[in-house]
């Protein structure tokens, strides 16, 4: 079951979020309404016990970005970067998320729903008890990435690479799927009777095995 973030009861707005942002390390107990971030270039930063509605990250590159209890609304992570960083107990609604890079990073207990993830990165992270809910996938690339507990539940998943990844309960039986690469890599995955007939090609070809 996904730990769902806990916020405190009251949330200050900062009078200059950007300037908090430049100067402190630590931020937590938040709440940024329509701010815009993009193409910057921040030092590693903890956000924590935060909510943050309509928030631009477009082009944003924060290395080691540590997330703890955080709701994000309507934000925008288009091209963002936060390799090495660490995501714990967090929402993701309604966000778009294409091209984001979360390469080598820790994501537990997260709750993607209403996304769009187009190009998405996920190699060598890993993943614990995570729900995508409603959200679109093209490309996204889990390759050599550990999946432990996680859900795809209507979604429409399309080109989404699992090649050498390392899966432990995973299901993808409740959701759209076309162009999966990786088959040999699905062990540890739930699929749909269906699904299993659209693989069976593929499956196949990795077997040697010939159909005439």
């Amino acid at each position: 079951m996904i730990k769902m973030p806990s916020l405190p009861p009251s949330l200050i707005t900062p009078d200059d979020v950007h300037e908090l942002f430049a100067d402190e390390d630590n931020i937590s107990g938040l709440r940024i309404e329509h701010a815009t971030f993009s193409s910057a270039d921040l030092d590693k930063i903890a956000l924590s016990e935060s909510l943050l509605n309509k928030v631009d990250f477009l082009q944003v590159d924060v290395s080691k970005f540590d997330v703890l209890d955080c709701i994000f609304r309507s934000c925008d992570f288009t091209a963002a970067k936060f390799p090495e960083s660490s995501w714990h107990r967090v929402s993701i609604d309604s966000g778009r998320c294409t091209g984001l890079q979360m390469t080598n990073s820790t994501l537990k207990n997260i709750d993607f729903k209403n996304s769009k993830l187009d190009m998405v990165n996920f190699r060598l992270s890993h993943l614990e008890n995570i729900s995508f809910d409603g959200c679109v996938l093209n490309d996204v690339d889990f390759y050599n990435a550990r999946l432990k507990n996680v859900e795809f539940v209507n979604c429409t998943i399309s080109g989404v690479t699992f090649a050498s990844a390392r899966m432990t309960n995973v299901d993808i039986s409740k959701s759209q799927v076309e162009g999966l690469k990786g088959i040999n890599s699905l062990r540890g995955v739930t699929v749909s009777y269906d699904q299993l007939m659209q693989f069976a090609p593929a499956f196949a070809a990795e077997a040697g095995i010939k159909i005439a």
